[in-house]
């Protein structure tokens, strides 16, 4: 398929770049299957593993405006209840959603940063179950139902994708910095 490429950390834009307000472009089959892409596929992959950039990345993050988006969610020590959900979304759509939204906390490395203490979280209300359609990394078409955590993550992900920022839908009144959240969020959680 082409030359393979190193991974490298891809290097992340932050609130105030254009390109997150963008709306990405979608690819066509041969696009997903060429080598640039694939090789972009696996830096982000590597990206948010190596940065621990939470639970999820699309290309927009990183400068480039595709409909893109790896979610990577594992457990961990904060979170220990995590099912592993791991896939690449191409032109990711929502089809068909379940129930009301409910607020959920979530926050984003291209809202603050890049120190814990720098990111921004608010409340941010998202559907718990919905249906979505997207192409895989092989141009394979994909239909799943998501729920939970996975749902929270994929709607934050496919709003990337449409120049959609968290904090365009959080309670403005819940917006803290990462110190704070801490603060204010974990440890509560934890007494």
């Amino acid at each position: 398929m082409g030359e393979i490429a190193f991974m490298k950390i891809l290097t992340l834009r932050r609130l105030g770049d254009p390109i997150l307000r963008a709306k990405a472009k979608k690819l066509a089959k041969s696009q997903i299957l060429s080598t640039k892409t694939q090789n972009l596929i696996d830096n982000l992959r590597y990206t948010c593993d190596k940065k621990n950039y939470g639970v999820g990345i699309s290309a927009p993050q990183v400068g480039e405006s595709l409909a893109i988006s790896v979610i990577a969610i594992k457990p961990t020590p904060a979170r220990p209840d995590l099912v592993l959900f791991d896939d690449v979304l191409i032109n990711a759509e929502i089809v068909k959603t379940f129930g009301q939204p409910v607020k959920k906390w979530e926050g984003c490395c291209s809202v603050g940063g890049p120190a814990f203490e720098n990111l921004i979280y608010g409340l941010v209300p998202r559907y718990k179950k919905m249906r979505i359609k997207y192409l895989d990394r092989n141009a394979q078409p994909q239909t799943k139902i998501v729920d939970g955590f996975v749902a929270h993550v994929v709607q934050h992900e496919i709003d990337h994708l449409n120049g959609v920022l968290f904090t365009d839908l959080a309670d403005p009144k819940s917006l803290m910095m990462g110190d704070e959240y801490q603060r204010w969020v974990i440890n509560k959680k934890h007494e």
